[in-house]
């Protein structure tokens, strides 16, 4: 069976344990962040520390790993020239934007966990 197939199959197993199983242990557990936070888009923002930087730094880190994950998902998705589409689209190598876009996401979190300790002091 290929991995989309097991993927289609997965996906909503996964989806109603998380439903039935996982969101009340986690909300039992982190009842400050759930009452703070009750909608999708307020635990994110509550997930951020109520920071925009932080927020653009981590959509940033996760435009960096799905760039540096091209090769897997072409590999998943059966589609060999995946990565080269890509590469003639960008006019750059994916894998390399990926990394930059992990390090100025890197650089972005450390600035705000930076001005974050000097509030503290």
């Amino acid at each position: 069976m290929s991995a989309l197939a097991w993927l289609a199959l997965l996906g909503p197993v996964a989806i109603v344990v998380y439903v039935l199983f996982m969101r009340p242990l986690l909300a039992a557990h982190f009842k400050t962040l759930y009452a703070d936070a009750d909608g999708f888009w307020q635990k994110v923002w509550a997930l951020c520390g109520k920071s925009t930087t932080l927020a653009v730094s981590y959509g940033v880190q996760a435009v960096g790993w799905a760039f540096q994950a091209i090769d897997p998902v072409a590999e998943l998705l059966n589609d060999p020239d995946l990565k080269q589409t890509i590469s003639d689209t960008l006019q750059a190598n994916p894998t390399t934007l990926g990394r930059v876009m992990s390090l100025i996401s890197i650089v972005i979190i450390a600035a705000r966990v930076r001005s974050l300790f000097k509030k503290v002091d």
